[in-house]
């Protein structure tokens, strides 16, 4: 398993098939800013495009929220993302998301499902992140979630997409989980140093000492309990987290 670096996707080679894994691509997100004023054109093409450039794989792995409406309005952009890219990826599997409502009414036959609580992927355990694993996953080797759209504040820089690599303390979550940042860059991208409980795994299964927090081309920042203490490296409006 490696990050495909320059992007917030990942690899992982199974038997000697290369899939592709991304998360949060929260398809439809411009109908919730339309309903705030804010309109944009249609950005489902570009983001085929963007999966296209990530190279043909045997598989397409969508680590939860494939679309963002709970409901049904999203449904023609997934459905027109599927079929663009369905050339490069002959298998494209979804692990059910906490914005993935409905969905199996919109894929029809075109994705596999896997359940909120995750599957298996050689020996990696991939799951979104809303949702308490089973016992056993805790079992492989390696976790894959989403569902916290990591990043941070750097002065100077502004906010910044970043990966997480952690050791973990709870047991139904393997030793080493790796939290990707969200494939849709448009999303409002969580505070990681300021951020309160995003469900039953993050932040409370993970040590922040032997956590590392890289950013989308590998650069190593330090870990999440160094950044946090650091202010210096921080914006200003960077508070301490409560608790």
């Amino acid at each position: 398993m490696e990050p495909i670096w320059g992007t917030p996707a990942l690899e992982i080679k199974v038997d000697g098939e290369r899939w592709v894994l991304i998360a949060d691509l929260h398809l439809g997100f411009e109908l919730e800013l339309a309903r705030e004023g804010v309109y944009i054109p249609d950005r489902t093409d570009g983001m085929v495009e963007r999966v296209l450039a990530l190279g043909p794989a045997s598989g397409l792995m969508i680590v939860g929220d494939l679309k963002h409406s709970i409901g049904l309005s999203s449904g023609f952009r997934v459905r027109r993302f599927l079929e663009g890219v369905s050339p490069s990826y002959p298998r494209v599997v979804l692990t059910v998301g906490n914005h993935d409502g409905s969905i199996a009414s919109v894929v029809g036959d075109s994705c596999e499902l896997r359940g909120p609580r995750g599957a298996p992927l050689g020996d990696a355990w991939i799951f979104h992140g809303h949702a308490i694993p089973p016992p056993d996953a805790g079992r492989y080797e390696f976790g894959v979630m989403g569902h916290v759209h990591p990043a941070i504040f750097l002065r100077g820089v502004s906010k910044i997409p970043v990966w997480l690599v952690a050791e973990t303390t709870c047991d139904f979550v393997p030793p080493t989980l790796v939290v990707m940042p969200a494939f849709n860059d448009m999303l409002g991208y969580g505070n990681l140093l300021g951020m309160r409980e995003r469900g039953p795994v993050f932040p409370k299964c993970i040590d922040p000492d032997a956590t590392d927090v890289l950013t989308l081309d590998g650069r190593y920042l330090g870990t999440l309990s160094y950044l946090s203490k650091e202010k210096g490296l921080l914006s200003p409006t960077w508070r301490e987290p409560k608790g």
